[in-house]
């Protein structure tokens, strides 16, 4: 049975400054940003929520990303 490709909602978080610094999913860093992505349940650096194929940042092309043999994609190569 093969798995179905999903796809997942993009959400932007103001930091809060009197909050515990959340962990960054992409790089394990501490996201002192001023603002964090959350996406797969996850916190992740702007910078690190990136497409598996073509590097774009996820957060910059538009509020969902797509998963495909594991791999997290823009649409434009989750649909190739």
């Amino acid at each position: 049975m093969q798995k179905k490709e999903k796809s997942f909602g993009i959400q932007m978080l103001s930091v809060q400054p009197d909050t515990k610094p959340k962990g960054c999913a992409g790089c394990n860093r501490k996201i002192k940003d001023r603002y964090l992505l959350k996406a797969l349940d996850k916190y992740w650096h702007e910078d690190c929520l990136k497409c598996a194929c073509c590097d774009c940042r996820l957060g910059e092309v538009g509020s969902t990303l797509y998963t495909k043999a594991n791999l997290i994609l823009c649409r434009r190569d989750y649909l190739r």
